[in-house]
């Protein structure tokens, strides 16, 4: 669970940042040539300041700056999927699922909707007292109980 933890906290400090940009700015960002950095909240270590080097503003429409974003993402993104190394088993399918879920949940999250159905899983349930994230593959598999609620 760590492992698929780490891979989509990673992919996910590229993703949100160049959806949110295509979604409500006029930039297209590429993680690989933007100088995509962060600083971490001291105590929880998540990122609390993005910075970029460049994002350079185009005169593309909506989906035009979707579809290179998600572009350059994609070329990113695969690449550390692939050669991400956790120490334990994370198959290729998991792997390049999660690029994808990634780039779907930060265009979903970006445009205000809700969270997509996943092909890749987190593992969260695996934890005492959780239970499968919203759009979990897993939930595909048996029916949700009326009781469950969203763990992410």
């Amino acid at each position: 669970m760590p492992a698929a933890f780490v891979l989509q906290w990673l992919l996910e400090v590229a993703a949100v940042p160049a959806a949110h940009a295509a979604v409500h700015t006029a930039h297209v960002l590429d993680p690989l040539r933007a100088g995509l950095s962060f600083a971490l909240e001291p105590r929880q270590l998540y990122p609390v300041v993005v910075q970029l080097r460049e994002a350079p503003v185009t005169p593309m429409l909506l989906d035009e700056r979707l579809e290179a974003a998600h572009a350059a993402y994609l070329s990113a993104a695969t690449e550390l999927a692939l050669t991400y190394r956790p120490g334990v088993h994370l198959g290729t399918h998991q792997r390049l699922e999660m690029v994808r879920d990634v780039w779907a949940m930060a265009v979903a999250r970006a445009c205000g909707q809700a969270p997509p159905q996943r092909g890749s899983c987190c593992y969260l349930y695996v934890l005492p007292g959780t239970h499968e994230c919203t759009g979990c593959p897993r939930l595909r598999r048996r029916p949700p109980s009326p009781h469950r609620r969203s763990g992410g």
